[in-house]
């Protein structure tokens, strides 16, 4: 068994014969968004905003109302947001308490996007 450094993380080798194989070690890894889980049963406070596809209106116009309710959102933000609904059906746009995810939702179906609310994010 000898030890070596794979990027910045330390990593253990083991050899028998001619066969070598790696285990990194648990300690300090951080999880990937893969390993993440989408739900937090912890959090009740937490609601998902969520656009769906829209087959009427055009990309742009989907990007412009992101921007539009949202201030703060950069183009790149909601043209990505704007993607993910196109290609999965459904894109989430902001995750915030139940009221503002209220009051978000109601403003985009004053601008005509089809959306809703999920608790439980």
């Amino acid at each position: 068994m000898s030890i070596g450094v794979k990027g910045d993380e330390r990593v253990v080798c083991h050899s028998v014969g001619d066969l070598v194989s790696f285990s990194e070690p648990e300690i300090g890894r951080t999880k990937t968004p893969a390993e993440v889980s989408e739900t937090s049963a912890g959090r009740p406070d937490r609601w998902a905003v969520v656009v769906f596809d829209d087959t009427y209106h055009s990309m742009d116009y989907v990007i412009w109302a992101l921007i539009k309710t949202f201030p703060d959102m950069s183009t790149t933000d909601a043209t990505l947001i704007m993607l993910e609904a196109h290609n999965t059906g459904k894109g989430v746009v902001t995750l915030c308490g139940r009221e503002q995810a209220v009051q978000y939702r109601d403003a985009l179906r004053i601008l005509q996007l089809r959306c809703d609310v999920n608790p439980g994010w």
